[in-house]
């Protein structure tokens, strides 16, 4: 499989649980959600969002040294140390949504998310490094037009001001260049390990899988509570 086919098969297998076509999102692009279900979405995905920088770590820890290792830590540098960390944006969020801080991180993850992150450790410590490229590229390609949606669907129909909308507009520009280092490092090794294709395909599928089953998840609780309160 030459480099253009590849590229165009990663890309279709991630489209086949592409984000912005869930129900919730798509709920919260045409303004059916409550504040309340944000909160609730804010508290489930803040664990995800907290655990990125360790899924980074480790692949870095056991990378050698050179070009792809520097690459992963400057992107778990910018998660976590440029400005202010990722994860605190996120709770700026959850804030802005009716949560307390703390709250949100000391409960307990949804058994959704908890496989979400589950598959990204796994993926980050065991595999080759084309499948965990793949993987992150399934998660921070489709990032950057999630953000923007969300931003401009907070700002419109849900009353929210610039400090709960900040970790989306920080990440409708930050992840397009994520993504492209990911795409760029991910042909490289492709180059020298060209029998590591197929499992990247299959990790990056599994990878959009799960992101996707968490946002299930998420929405299930959301149409129990609706139920409920019928």
């Amino acid at each position: 499989m030459d480099e253009q086919n590849f590229f165009e098969e990663l890309d279709r297998r991630i489209a086949k649980y592409s984000l912005l076509c869930h129900p919730f999102y798509r709920a919260w692009t045409s303004g059916e959600l409550t504040r309340d279900d944000l909160g609730h979405y804010a508290a489930a995905y803040y664990h995800h969002v907290a655990a990125f920088p360790t899924y980074l770590s480790a692949f870095h820890s056991r990378l050698p040294d050179g070009a792809l290792r520097r690459a992963v830590l400057h992107n778990l540098w910018e998660e976590e140390i440029d400005g202010v960390a990722h994860s605190e944006l996120w709770l700026d969020f959850a804030e802005g949504m009716g949560n307390g801080r703390d709250a949100v991180k000391d409960a307990k993850p949804i058994p959704q998310v908890e496989a979400l992150i589950g598959g990204f450790r796994a993926a980050a410590r065991e595999q080759p490094a084309a499948a965990v490229l793949a993987a992150l590229y399934a998660y921070e390609s489709q990032v950057p037009e999630i953000a923007k949606v969300k931003a401009e669907g907070l700002r419109a129909h849900y009353g929210a001001d610039e400090r709960a909308c900040r970790y989306f507009t920080v990440h409708e520009t930050a992840d397009v260049h994520h993504s492209r280092v990911w795409a760029g490092r991910l042909a490289r090794e492709l180059q020298t390990n060209p029998e590591s294709a197929g499992e990247a395909l299959e990790a990056a599928e599994s990878a959009a899988r799960s992101l996707w089953g968490a946002l299930d998840g998420i929405e299930e609780r959301r149409q129990a509570r609706r139920a409920r309160a019928h």
